[in-house]
């Protein structure tokens, strides 16, 4: 590896990628893993106004979407300099801060503030610690997601109604683990195959967001959408280090403050936009169904209690004190 030094920001390039990071010290790169008409590109779009604009255009940014590679991609990029802001999904805590990778385990939190709780503090501290110390990057922002749902033929009440049915997770090993706990029979797809294998039949049921069982048109392909809400997970904004340390005092709280407000903007969106979403699946001959999520937690517990045992102590702390 070498480094480039650019109007006193250190950008960090790898050699063997031929990617040496040669954007000045004006020019910012933020790399968005999903595609423009998704909410998250829009709030860097907003990201984008809002930095050019409190620069009065000292700040040149630039968005790349997938046409520069996927969410790995983008993280690796960030991570050696390539990008100086990268979107990321689960995968940047499970690659580099795997100890604090708990905001997303099923069935233990409420709502998207309980989740958020693991990135506040001291934990959030420590987990920042790491991402630097693993990744080269810290988290400058979160943006909240909607809660994971199940779909189905079917209505699904309690676990009793899913035992042994075959259904669609995303290659995460404590997600496998729990819905095994639960009964479930698991299987990682891809999600460009999601549909299709519901379809022929090779899976029964597979569980999202709203807005993804919408966009990927599931309702053509399952009648139920049974809100289990299991899931209240984040898009992680990730800031490459020594990009983050070369900046002066003043352009940081300019940075810092756009990626809060386009990112509190960018909740709002989300949120105000699930009921919405039902809406029109109701209208698409979706059943939504109200089950007994009690039961499924109970149910998933003893897998909770062991996949936590990995956590860091302050992690795991929390996380047994929601299922107690």
């Amino acid at each position: 590896m070498k480094t480039i030094k650019a109007s006193g920001i250190v950008l960090a390039g790898l050699v063997t990628l031929g990617a040496a990071a040669n954007a000045s010290a004006k020019e910012l790169a933020i790399a968005i893993h999903v595609e423009p008409s998704h909410a998250m590109f829009k709030v860097g779009e907003r990201l984008k106004e809002s930095i050019e604009e409190q620069t009065n255009g000292e700040f040149s940014i630039t968005l790349l979407g997938t046409e520069v590679g996927g969410e790995r991609d983008h993280l690796e990029g960030a991570s050696y300099g390539e990008y100086h802001i990268a979107l990321g999904g689960s995968m940047p805590m499970t690659l580099y801060a795997e100890e604090f990778a708990a905001a997303d385990l099923p069935f233990v939190y409420s709502s998207s503030e309980q989740a958020r709780e693991v990135y506040t503090g001291e934990t959030g501290e420590l987990l920042n610690e790491q991402l630097v110390a693993n990744g080269n990057m810290r988290l400058v922002g979160l943006s909240a997601r909607n809660p994971r749902n199940l779909t189905s033929n079917f209505p699904v009440n309690t676990p009793e109604d899913i035992q042994d049915v075959r259904m669609r997770v995303p290659e995460i090993a404590p997600w496998i683990q729990i819905w095994e706990q639960i009964g479930a029979l698991p299987s990682p797809i891809a999600w460009p195959e999601v549909y299709t294998s519901l379809q022929t039949g090779v899976i029964e049921m597979q569980e999202n967001p709203v807005d993804l069982i919408h966009a990927g048109k599931l309702y053509e392909v399952q009648s139920h959408i049974n809100r289990t809400e299991h899931v209240y997970s984040f898009f992680h904004w990730l800031m490459n280090e020594d990009f983050y340390q070369g900046l002066s005092d003043e352009e940081r709280e300019i940075v810092i403050g756009a990626i809060e407000e386009a990112t509190s903007w960018g909740d709002d969106m989300v949120a105000n936009g699930q009921a919405d979403l039902y809406e029109e699946l109701q209208e698409l001959d979706m059943t939504v169904v109200e089950p007994d999520v009690a039961a499924f937690r109970s149910a998933a517990e003893p897998a909770i209690r062991d996949i936590a045992d990995s956590y860091h102590p302050a992690v795991r702390d929390y996380v047994l004190s929601l299922v107690e």
